[in-house]
Parts: structure tokens; sequence; C-alpha cells
């Protein structure tokens, strides 16, 4: 199991992007990609400001841990559902 932290702001959460996964909170990005046997977290580090993380293909992993920008919010969009942390 990995722990997978999201970086850079808005992007999309697929099963073969790399560009916004990080092994440490606001580290370089390109890490990989999680799977389910890992966990996922959104952290202050993953952007300052407000944010949108586009779900396509099959994102997969264990648990999301979640935790507003400072300021804005998180958004998730999953196809045409949209879901809000703040």
């Amino acid at each position: 199991m990995t722990t997978y932290y999201w970086r850079g702001g808005s992007g999309t959460w697929d099963d073969s992007t790399t560009t916004n996964w990080s092994l440490t909170s606001g580290g370089t990005g390109g890490a990989g990609v999680p799977t389910y046997a890992d966990d996922v977290v959104f952290d202050t580090a993953s952007s300052a400001a407000a944010y949108v993380v586009t779900c396509s293909g099959s994102p997969r992993c264990l648990s999301i841990n979640t935790t507003a920008p400072a300021a804005g919010t998180l958004t998730f969009q999953l196809g045409t559902n949209v879901y809000y942390w703040d």
C-alpha cells in the first residue's frame, strides 16, 4: 500500500495520468497512479486556491482523505455530477 498526494491544483484523475500524483505532500508529480490498494490525500499542499479534480476513466483508490485548500473549495467533477469539499 502506498499513499499518493494530489499536487498542482486542477487536473484529471484517471487510470494513466501521473502528473498530479506525488509520494509526499507538496512534492514533485509523476509518482504513478493510485490503485485499489492505495490511499489518496488531497490536502492544503495540493493547491492554495480553489481547484477541480476531473475524474475520468477508472480512477481507483482504497481511501480518500480531503482537506479544503486555504482559499476556496476542492471540487470533484464526476461526469455530470459535481461534489464539493470546503
